[in-house]
This record gives structure tokens, sequence and C-alpha cells, in this order.
């Protein structure tokens, strides 16, 4: 009798083990569907390199931030990055400002490749991150025509609602970053 209640109560907490470990499963999330910007015309272009696209610390740590008071951001034990947001942001910059101009020759930058870049773009995310109802994101770029040695900076501002739910605030910040691509395409174009 022992016996049986003894592998009862070692099969109960392998079960309650196990359960345990589900319930603290991870979440992994992107940002993703860089899609191009409908320009309605047709600019020919240089090759353009695109800087490694800079984030704020808070953005480098894998685990998704939200803002809980103007000094105070939390990190979720659960919700993570899929990949490295760097990385991921300059690839959907690239995948958009290719898709938008009909243009395979935009790279990551530097390069080794014989062609040099015509075009530079620098991107500098200051804030990006969901606090009360909304995604801020603050950002500025830099365009430079290395062909002339002629540089122009800008600066960008947004704010897209959100609510609690992790997917909603991947989605705002999806759609932030999306109107941040749209600006600077239209900036290449202009």
């Amino acid at each position: 009798m022992i016996i049986v209640k003894m592998k009862i109560w070692i099969l109960a907490s392998l079960v309650l083990f196990v359960l345990a470990g589900c319930g603290g499963a991870a979440n992994y999330y992107m940002l993703s569907g860089s899609k191009p910007i409908d320009l309605r015309q047709n600019k020919r272009l240089a090759t353009i390199g695109v800087e490694r696209v800079r984030l704020p610390e808070y953005m480098k740590q894998g685990k998704i931030a939200i803002q809980l008071s103007p000094t105070q951001i939390s990190y979720s034990d659960s919700d993570n990055w899929a990949e490295d947001m760097e990385s991921s942001l300059t690839k959907e910059l690239i995948a958009t400002i290719q898709k938008s101009f009909n243009h395979p020759n935009v790279y990551a930058y530097p390069w080794d490749l014989s062609k040099q870049a015509g075009i530079k773009i620098k991107v500098i995310i200051h804030k990006f991150i969901a606090y009360g109802d909304y995604v801020y994101l603050d950002a500025s770029w830099e365009i430079s025509d290395l062909k002339r040695d002629k540089q122009h900076a800008k600066l960008f501002s947004t704010k897209v609602p959100t609510d609690k739910s992790m997917n909603s605030v991947v989605a705002s910040m999806n759609a932030a970053f999306e109107q941040l691509s749209e600006r600077i395409v239209r900036d290449i174009a202009s």
C-alpha cells in the first residue's frame, strides 16, 4: 500500500512539474510585413547601402519592453523577440526600399562588394516602446549622396494606438515602423 501511494505521489508530482513548466512557455514575436510604398513614379537609383538600424539599449535585450511610467521600463518574462531587432529592422527597411522602387541593388552597409554605394542611409531609433494606450516611435535618419558628398537629415515621431495585449503591442510597433519606412522611402524619392 505504501509503495502504491508513493508511486501515485511521484506520478502526481511529475504531472505538476510538467504543467508548471508549460505555464511559463515563452512567446516569440517579430516585426514583419514590409510592403511597397506606391510612389507613382519610377526614379532611377544608384546602389543603396543601409546601415544597421540603431536602437535604444532596452530594445537590444531580446525581451519585449513596456514602459510603465516616465522613468520605469518592465521586461516581459515570457515575451521575446524572435531575432536580433537591429538586424530584423534593417532587413525590413531594405525590403521596403527594394519593393517600393523595384530596385534590387539595396544592401546592408558596409559590404564587401566591388560596387560602391551611391546612396547611404543611416537610421537611429531613439524611442520605440509601448506606454499607456500607444506605441511611440521617435527616430532620425540621414541620407547621404556619396557621389556628390551631400547629406540631409530628418526627424520622425509617431504614436500608434494599442491595447495591453502583447499581440496588439507588436502589431502597433509594426504599424509604427511601416510609417517610418514610408517616410524614408518618400524622402529617397524626392
